[in-house]
């Protein structure tokens, strides 16, 4: 069933924004997108020959305004690694259209591994892993209906099959966040016990 992945990673995080994240303006506004990408799941918006399903426009505006907060510096080199990440994208979807034999398992989970791997290496902080991941892909999946277009191929821009790749994308980079934390705690329990030792 397609989007199956997206409604049960969304409803997770509405869950823990919710009712287990800090009353700040943040989980306020986690919330508020979270729930509002829920609901326009469903709705799509013809814009010509092309057809945007809401959540995209969603998802895609909302990471634009909290990436307009960064200072120029770091939004030039993010610029540099979302367009790393929007070709990485476009160039998987081209591979899987002209030689879809070397897909040897489940696409969505093989372009959500490669775009995480892009991320992981090119951006350091936790919480603008997942903003980077989403322009990029969101990018790439304007290039790419655009590249359709000039075929006449129809392609919905944002659908389900998107959605469901995005949210295995996020779930892998929240997984990977907390596994780093857990590294790093234990290096430093690690590390503290060896001065307690010297000392």
């Amino acid at each position: 069933m397609e989007g199956i992945y997206f409604y049960w990673v969304a409803w997770i995080v509405w869950v823990l924004s919710t009712f287990f994240m800090k009353k700040t303006k943040v989980r306020t506004l986690v919330s508020f997108v979270v729930l509002g990408a829920i609901i326009c799941s469903s709705q799509t918006l013809q814009l010509g020959e092309f057809s945007f399903r809401f959540t995209f426009l969603l998802l895609f505006i909302f990471s634009f305004f909290v990436m307009a907060k960064k200072s120029s510096l770091t939004i030039y080199y993010y610029s540099i690694c979302t367009l790393i990440i929007t070709v990485g994208y476009v160039g998987f979807h081209l591979f899987e259209l002209f030689d879809p034999v070397w897909l040897i398992f489940n696409r969505k989970w093989m372009l959500a591994f490669a775009i995480v791997y892009l991320t992981l290496m090119l951006i350091k902080d936790k919480q603008d892993r997942i903003v980077i991941t989403i322009i990029g892909v969101s990018n790439g999946e304007l290039l790419y209906s655009f590249i359709l277009s000039t075929f006449s191929f129809r392609y919905e821009i944002g659908s389900f099959q998107f959605l469901d790749s995005l949210a295995i994308m996020m779930l892998l980079i929240v997984i990977w966040n907390i596994l780093e934390r857990i590294a790093v705690y234990f290096e430093a329990t690690f590390y503290k016990g060896i001065k307690e030792r010297q000392g």
